[in-house]
């Protein structure tokens, strides 16, 4: 078996409870290595004697209503759990782009602002939006999500003050932030829109 360097990343090590021997269905605990198309094997580089293939574990907690096809982060390496039912992936919708989690909470009216989370893949000019424990599983590599393939992003958003300067103040932090995280479209993808939940002064 053999990998670019620059394609895999070795040396991870697991306790148990997200991976599994694809062969047997076995949860693997030890050493194993990723690659860039999101594959998992045991050992810690390709050049160890055996390396089995591994799988995410599926998420217990994962309902699905095999009627209705519910949206699906598209992100979110389970597909096992998908295919093991029967449910054609192709129906299953990815979160819009720019779709907002929610209203900022009572705490963040106080503060004058909150931060907001993002992800890209690869070359495309889409961005989802996602929550803070999701943009924590990119940020730190967690198997359960397919961070080789997305950037995450995090931003101060601004919604107290003079309504003028925060939409002034939001689009100077998402271009900003286009430019030095190399996010080409980012800044359009808002669509104008650099005063939403503004509450006032």
């Amino acid at each position: 078996m053999y990998f670019p360097k620059s394609q895999i990343k070795s040396n991870q090590y697991t306790n148990g409870g997200k991976l599994q021997v694809k062969s047997t269905g076995e949860e693997y605990t030890g050493y194993f290595f990723s690659t860039s198309q999101g594959k998992y094997y045991s050992g810690k580089t390709p050049n160890d004697t055996l390396n089995e293939i591994l799988i995410p574990i599926p998420s217990q907690s994962t309902v699905i209503n095999e009627q209705d096809y519910p949206s699906r982060d598209y992100y979110v390496t389970n597909f096992d759990y998908y295919n093991s039912k029967n449910i054609p992936l192709d129906r299953i919708a990815p979160r819009a782009p720019i779709q907002t989690l929610g209203k900022p909470t009572d705490k963040d009216a106080q503060n004058g602002f909150f931060n907001r989370y993002f992800v890209k893949k690869g070359n495309e000019f889409k961005f989802i939006e996602i929550s803070k424990a999701e943009y924590d599983k990119f940020l730190n590599q967690d198997i359960s999500v397919q961070w080789q393939l997305y950037t995450p992003t995090k931003i101060k958003w601004d919604i107290e003050g003079d309504r003028e300067q925060v939409y002034n103040g939001n689009k100077t932090v998402v271009s900003l932030a286009e430019q030095r995280q190399n996010l080409p479209g980012f800044t359009l993808s808002f669509k104008d829109q650099f005063d939403k939940f503004w509450i006032g002064k």
